[in-house]
């Protein structure tokens, strides 16, 4: 997954008010960085203050491309920020085997680019180091990693067997590796119960609306079949 950063309210580096557009997603493992390395350069070369962010798990971060992305956005000095969601097991091969030194944030000093390791299933931690390494970009100072620790409860793909893990591991992750009840409990005393309630509500209502709204349209015509299939430049 890739994404582009632009500039938000009032120049605010809050990343709620950031503009953000998709770049696409691809089935290269480790596709993000080069994408986004040209995104950078593009916003460089243009001189907007745009900065661009790749998310790249533990697996597609021992991809060769990758590390070839994160030195040309040194060379260059790119807004990139790179950021690996450590899930601990990339599909169905856990880090702690196949990232040599055990420490994938730690790379990004060979390449002369600072990191920092957060916990992923801390909100207020990721808002945090991504406000940081977003303004380091915009202002100039380069990129940067971020490395989020974030067990995932679900498999690789759909139908992963998940032989590698036990059910009672997954029912104890999430128990506890939960970002949304990490984050209910450690803003309990400033935000109240009845709101986050309120909100947990009205994500469900949206969703099942959605739905809805979705099974009740009208098939699509057969003249559509092609739309969007194929570009024409």
């Amino acid at each position: 997954r890739a994404e582009g950063l632009g500039r938000g309210k009032a120049g605010s580096m809050h990343i709620a008010d950031l503009s953000v557009g998709m770049l696409g997603a691809n089935g290269i493992v480790g596709g993000g960085p080069p994408l986004v390395t040209g995104a950078a350069l593009t916003a460089k070369t243009l001189g907007t203050d745009g900065v661009a962010v790749s998310f790249t798990g533990d697996g597609g971060s021992n991809q060769g491309l990758v590390f070839e992305a994160m030195n040309m956005a040194v060379v260059l000095q790119l807004p990139v920020v790179f950021v690996y969601e450590n899930n601990g097991m990339g599909e169905a091969t856990g880090a702690d085997f196949s990232v040599g030194s055990h420490d994938i944030s730690g790379r990004a000093a060979a390449f002369g680019m600072p990191a920092v390791k957060v916990d992923g299933t801390d909100y207020l931690a990721v808002r945090k180091a991504a406000a940081e390494a977003v303004a380091r970009a915009r202002s100039g100072g380069g990129p940067s990693v971020i490395e989020a620790s974030a067990i995932r409860f679900y498999g690789h793909f759909e139908g992963d067997a998940n032989l590698y893990r036990t059910p009672d591991q997954i029912k104890e992750y999430r128990a506890t590796k939960d970002p949304l009840l990490i984050f209910r409990k450690k803003q309990e005393e400033v935000i109240d119960a009845a709101d986050l309630d309120a909100i947990d509500a009205a994500a469900v209502d949206e969703v099942d609306s959605a739905v809805a709204h979705a099974r009740a349209a009208a098939w699509p015509d057969p003249s559509e079949v092609l739309t969007d299939v194929y570009a024409s430049y």
